[in-house]
């Protein structure tokens, strides 16, 4: 077996919406409205496997693009306070390969009538894949979702 070198990159994304901290936090906190604004692309679709929004709680996401699997998501969340901040972990895989784990911490932070969310992911890929930038822009993707669902709503 080839040794392959770890990867690891740690990125801050921030977005300010046009909606309180509280309806924001409610977008991540309902599984039905995060599987719609959390598909990293256009061409994904994602599947809740499993979904337990509180510390310790686990969810399971299966990314699906032309009606195949593509990837699973296992998730735990780590620290939640209401309408401030989620910390949790996800391990990403393909099959039964690891390809990475990112540590993610959301904090949603009042300003004015609207909200600043500051995501910060610390990923590693354990294969040097280019996961690292596949995270990068699946967040920034989902992020810009969001932001469309919060004024849709």
């Amino acid at each position: 077996m080839t040794h392959q070198t770890m990867a690891h990159r740690t990125e801050t994304l921030e977005r300010v919406y046009a909606a309180s901290p509280m309806r924001v936090f409610r977008a991540w906190e309902d599984p039905e409205i995060r599987r719609v604004w959390g598909a990293p692309s256009t061409d994904v679709e994602i599947r809740n496997d499993a979904a337990d929004f509180r510390v310790g709680g686990e969810d399971v996401q299966i990314c699906m693009a032309g009606g195949e699997a593509v990837a699973k998501v296992v998730g735990r969340y780590l620290d939640i306070v209401p309408d401030a901040r989620i910390v949790y972990c996800e391990a990403i895989s393909e099959g039964d390969t690891l390809l990475g784990v990112s540590l993610i911490s959301a904090e949603f932070i009042g300003v004015g009538s609207g909200t600043r969310l500051v995501l910060t992911l610390q990923t590693v890929a354990v294969d040097g894949s280019d996961l690292l930038e596949g995270v990068k822009v699946g967040w920034t993707n989902a992020l810009d979702n969001l932001a469309g669902m919060l004024v849709d709503a």
